[in-house]
C-alpha cells in the first residue's frame, strides 16, 4: 500500500489533483458548515409525508451511528489501500457534499413534527458544534454517504455490506422521524450522480497508477 502511495506521489499528475482536491473538500465542508447554521435561522416548509405517518417515532440514534461509521471505517480503509481509488472518494464525497449544499439552500424545510433529535457525537463536535440542528433534511446525508460507498466500492462482499447499511440507515432516520421519507429517497439518485460525474469525467479510476 506505502509503496502504491510513493508512485502515486511521484507522478506530478496525481499530486496535482490530489492537492486540489483536498483544497476542494475543505472549502466545500467550510461552506456547508455555515450553511447548516445559516438555515436553522430561516422559515421553511412542512411536507405531508404519508409514509412517515405511519411511522411510530423511535429513538435509534445509537443503531444509526454504529452503523453509520462503522461501514465510514471500512470504506475508508478500502480506499487508502489505493492512492487513486482514495483520490476519486475524496472528490466524490466532495460533490456529493456541494450537491447538499445546493439543495439544502434551495428547498428550506422545517423538520417533521414527531422528529427525535439525532445524536450523532461525530456531528455534534464537527458540523453541529454543539448545537442543535433539525433542519439538514433534503437530502439524507447519512444516507447518501453509505450509499456513495455502495456505488465506489468494487469488492461484491462489500458492494452488499454497504447496501444493507446504506438500506438500514435509511429506514433508521425516518424511524426517527430525523428526515421526511422523500429525504432518503432522494439520497440514493443524488450519490449516484456525484459517482457518476467522478467516473466519467475522471481518469484512472480503474487504475492504481497512470497509463503510460
Amino acid at each position: 500500500m506505502l509503496y502504491n502511495w510513493k508512485i502515486a506521489f511521484s507522478s506530478a499528475y496525481f499530486r496535482n489533483r490530489f492537492f486540489i482536491s483536498v483544497f476542494l473538500l475543505l472549502l466545500v465542508l467550510v461552506v456547508f458548515a455555515y450553511l447548516l447554521a445559516y438555515i436553522e435561522t430561516r422559515q421553511g416548509h412542512v411536507f405531508y409525508d404519508p409514509i412517515l405517518n405511519f411511522i411510530k417515532p423511535r429513538d435509534v440514534s445509537d443503531f444509526i451511528f454504529f452503523v453509520t461509521y462503522s461501514a465510514a471505517i471500512v470504506g475508508f480503509i478500502y480506499a487508502i489501500t489505493s492512492p487513486y481509488k482514495f483520490l476519486h472518494f475524496m472528490q466524490m464525497y466532495g460533490s456529493l457534499t456541494l450537491l447538499r449544499v445546493i439543495t439544502l439552500f434551495f428547498i428550506p424545510l422545517e423538520p417533521p413534527t414527531a422528529i427525535i433529535p439525532l445524536r450523532d457525537e461525530f456531528l455534534n463536535h464537527t458540523f453541529y458544534a454543539g448545537s442543535l440542528h433539525l433542519k439538514d433534511l433534503f437530502f439524507s446525508g447519512h444516507a447518501a454517504t453509505l450509499f456513495l460507498f455502495f456505488y465506489f466500492t468494487q469488492n461484491r462482499v462489500l458492494k452488499v455490506a454497504f447496501l444493507v447499511a446504506a438500506i438500514a440507515v435509511s429506514l433508521g432516520v425516518m424511524v426517527q422521524h430525523v428526515h421526511y421519507s422523500y429525504d432518503v429517497i432522494a439520497a440514493p439518485i443524488f450519490a449516484y450522480i456525484a459517482y457518476r460525474v467522478i467516473t466519467k469525467f475522471s481518469k484512472h479510476y480503474q487504475n492504481d497508477a497512470p497509463a503510460v
